[in-house]
């Protein structure tokens, strides 16, 4: 087991980097990670989903012009049900492992769903070739190339499309790949560098410990230090 310790001043933070989900073809399986679908039942992540619903489902309802959604690292899509039960009219596009797409299929689920692994490489093959939204939501920070990921989303979309990321705070001890990389101002900046600008921002009901504010979050608002997650919207930029 690979297991990398990082030691501060009162407590030591241990991670084992042996297991990414994102990298493994067993994702969602519940057998294979002690959770997999398990935890969709948590009414913690009921909540979490409704709230993320209702921000996209905001969004959709002010730009009309929305039509095609693209949702990478879906899992089994339970988000997408709930944008979808407001906003009928859409063609939802879902990418993920298929053991995600077993739960789709066993569910009913509405919406396309494409198998890909996307832990290194973004085959866009069936595909549409432009989207007007795209969605990753707590999704890019478990790949080994998120540059490739989002320059394909860039070809993705048009100028008038929206980019949707759910970002987790460094506070709340998630599984990243690159974790500086995932930082406030770094992410922004990370996005700007692969032509993304940000046009929105949005909190998160769920709150981490608190930890002090360090010097790659000048730009996140003191109110939002603590936030589980930071919902950005982005948008090519001109």
């Amino acid at each position: 087991m690979g297991l990398f310790r990082i030691k501060h001043n009162n407590f030591e933070e241990i991670f084992d980097t042996e297991w990414f989900d994102t990298m493994h073809p067993h994702e969602w399986e519940g057998e294979a990670t002690g959770e997999g679908h398990n935890r969709l039942n948590d009414q913690g992540w009921e909540n979490r989903y409704d709230y993320e619903a209702s921000l996209i489902i905001n969004l959709i309802k002010e730009n009309p012009n929305i039509k095609n959604v693209l949702e990478l690292g879906s899992g089994p899509g339970v988000l997408s049900q709930k944008i979808q039960e407001e906003c009928k009219n859409l063609n939802y596009h879902l990418v993920d492992k298929p053991f995600a797409e077993q739960y789709f299929n066993d569910n009913n689920f509405k919406g396309t769903f494409f198998v890909k692994d996307l832990s290194c490489e973004f085959d866009t093959k069936d595909l549409l070739d432009k989207y007007d939204l795209v969605i990753t939501n707590d999704f890019l920070e478990h790949v080994l190339n998120p540059s490739i990921i989002v320059q394909t989303i860039y070809k993705l979309t048009n100028k008038n499309s929206f980019y949707f990321i759910s970002n987790p705070n460094w506070r709340m001890a998630h599984q990243w790949v690159y974790r500086g990389l995932f930082d406030f101002d770094n992410f922004i900046y990370f996005l700007y560098t692969h032509k993304f600008e940000m046009e929105g921002f949005y909190g998160s009901i769920l709150k981490t410990p608190e930890y002090p504010k360090i010097s790659s979050e000048t730009l996140l608002p003191d109110e939002n230090l603590n936030d589980w997650n930071h919902y950005m919207l982005f948008k090519q930029r001109k």
